[in-house]
């Protein structure tokens, strides 16, 4: 059964590191503000969080750290449940909320999506227990960590030469795996060739690994390559069907459109972090997260201190 008793200012679809930044200024801002966490981080599978100043651990202690921080603020509610639907309503937006104890239905004044992307690496036999490991999509998250090691690239088209060939800043043993030929032009290959990146066209057959330690790539011809770790591009998603049911518009890179406040095309929907962010990091969410919760925050006082005026007006 569906109960209709619950209202909040905000519905914050997600509870990573956007999400709860968010939350944190609109719970200072004196809004009442739920949370809806599904507990699916897209980086829950890493063993740390690189290049976040002040803090040292795993994705899932960032987000404990971040919760206890929230429970000062009787105003902001976390939920362990899943978001169904958010539909724009008259005044504000309806959130269906899926909770242990049943299916609740959500008046707020406005929603932030804050869900993430879904990352999926490119299917490698092998890569499955090394993703999150050895097996990295940022290197400014994680190129620290591997520095001056043998490390790999695979990528092809648009862009595999240029990610290659950055690289170069954490390590001077850099290779470009296209996994089939064509991956790259005759120019990107000479550019690569005078930045010292080496490259391999054939085709992956499997990573070699032990401990999910990346060991070797072996391909279907030549020698394999004794390799630590491998950047890869994934191909990013987003995380539901949420941005569809609420009639949002995705950009040709699929992320949600937005401007610099995280205002979508949808009045009172708004987004932040990676759902809507052409550079993605922790760091960056956080940030995003803030700055969109700003912006949220003036534009729902402001629609305040307009109502009396209004009403008084009709």
């Amino acid at each position: 059964m569906t109960a209709r008793n619950e209202q909040r200012d905000v519905v914050i679809v997600g509870g990573g590191p956007a999400g709860l930044s968010a939350a944190l200024v609109l719970g200072r801002a004196r809004q009442r503000v739920l949370v809806v966490d599904a507990e699916r981080p897209a980086n829950g599978m890493v063993r740390s969080v690189g290049g976040l100043l002040g803090f040292r651990g795993s994705p899932w202690a960032l987000r404990r750290a971040g919760r206890r921080q929230l429970r000062e603020f009787a105003n902001v509610e976390i939920a362990d449940a899943i978001v169904l639907d958010v539909q724009p309503s008259a005044g504000g937006v309806t959130v269906t909320v899926a909770r242990d104890e049943g299916v609740t239905t959500v008046e707020a004044k406005a929603v932030l999506m804050a869900q993430g992307l879904r990352y999926d690496p490119p299917k490698i036999p092998g890569i499955a227990p090394l993703w999150g490991h050895s097996v990295f999509h940022c290197a400014f998250c994680d190129g620290w960590e591997v520095a001056g090691r043998p490390i790999a690239m695979h990528a092809r088209g648009d862009g595999a030469a240029r990610l290659a060939r950055l690289l170069r800043g954490w390590s001077d043993d850099v290779l470009l795996v296209t996994d089939g030929p064509g991956g790259i032009t005759d120019a990107e290959r000479a550019e690569l060739d005078a930045a010292g990146v080496r490259v391999r066209e054939e085709r992956i057959v499997r990573l070699d690994s032990r401990r999910k330690q990346l060991k070797r790539i072996v391909f279907e011809s030549g020698p394999a390559e004794e390799r630590e770790a491998l950047f890869i591009r994934p191909t990013r998603t987003q995380p539901s069907l949420l941005h569809e049911r609420a009639g949002l518009e995705l950009r040709d890179d699929g992320l949600i459109t937005a401007d610099g406040g995280g205002r979508t095309g949808v009045e009172r929907v708004y987004v932040a972090g990676d759902a809507a962010a052409t550079v993605r990091s922790v760091a960056i969410a956080i940030g995003n997260g803030a700055r969109v919760a700003t912006a949220m925050a003036a534009d729902l006082i402001v629609d305040r201190l307009a109502e009396p005026a209004t009403a008084v007006a009709a």
